[in-house]
């Protein structure tokens, strides 16, 4: 009889996911690329925007998908092109082009993700315009607007920032409005001079809601909002950790049944152009 001794893999925390960790290296790659090949802003931004895309259809869960393009609401009002939706992948899309660039109905949409190359103190400013304006728009839903579990989430992924690391911290505390909408900055390398000696770091800023108040009214509103940076080993696997958690509570806080679904596919087309005639 043969024996097979058993290994055991578990990430500890505190520590490189060392899978993840080739995954950034590589989508890092593919945007150097880029960068070093062209001056075409929309080459660059592509070659930054499919990788991550790619690597996010590797992983979610089958209930999510990520796709660009844009979403649609009930009323037929039309989005801004979004680098990067997560979408409930139980609604079905509107439409689907050669690109990949998808039209998805707005109850089905869960996070935006913007994508930067590289990212400056007024990319962080023009980023919460856009967060409040996508705030707005799908607060044609109830529940979609606001930054309570339900509510459309907004991220930029930048893959460096142009600035020293203090200088978008103030960019970001400055132009916040957390009151208004979510939005959180994801920082795959920090500047070089803003590393550590031996590694090589980025991480997140974002805004942690206080809860303070007892008064039952208010139940679930922030009182107040206090910004964090943080930093970490492989920020591509906290990215990812944190959008999987995010997206099942925002879909645990909806609470669709498939019999939502259908009712909601109704709302945005009809799916006949020709009248039925009697023969």
């Amino acid at each position: 009889m043969t024996f097979f001794k058993m290994l055991k893999y578990k990430h500890k925390h505190g520590e490189p996911n060392l899978i993840i960790q080739q995954e950034e290296k590589a989508i890092l790659l593919a945007v150097d690329r880029a960068l070093n090949s062209t001056t075409n802003s929309q080459i660059i931004g592509r070659n930054g925007e499919i990788p991550l895309i790619q690597f996010l259809n590797r992983y979610l869960p089958p209930t999510l998908k990520a796709a660009s393009g844009h979403f649609i609401t009930p009323s037929g009002n039309l989005s801004p092109q979004i680098d990067i939706m997560i979408l409930d992948s139980r609604y079905p899309l509107l439409s689907q082009n050669t690109d990949g660039s998808v039209l998805a109905m707005l109850h089905s949409l869960i996070e935006c993700v913007e994508v930067k190359t590289n990212l400056t103190s007024k990319d962080v400013k023009k980023s919460w315009s856009d967060s409040v304006s996508l705030t707005k728009l799908a607060s044609e839903i109830d529940g979609y607007g606001g930054s309570l579990f339900g509510a459309i989430g907004t991220k930029v992924l930048a893959y460096r920032c142009a600035p020293r690391l203090g200088g978008i911290q103030n960019a970001f505390e400055r132009f916040g409005k957390p009151f208004e909408s979510s939005l959180d900055i994801i920082i795959i390398r920090y500047p070089e001079k803003d590393q550590p000696l031996k590694y090589e770091t980025g991480g997140e800023l974002h805004f942690e809601p206080i809860f303070d108040t007892e008064d039952s009214e208010k139940i679930g509103v922030a009182d107040e909002f206090v910004p964090i940076l943080s930093q970490s080993f492989t920020p591509l696997s906290d990215f990812y950790y944190r959008l999987v958690q995010l997206c099942y509570y925002t879909l645990d806080a909806r609470n669709f049944s498939f019999g939502d679904i259908g009712e909601h596919f109704m709302q945005y087309m009809s799916w006949s152009t020709i009248p039925m005639k009697t023969l």
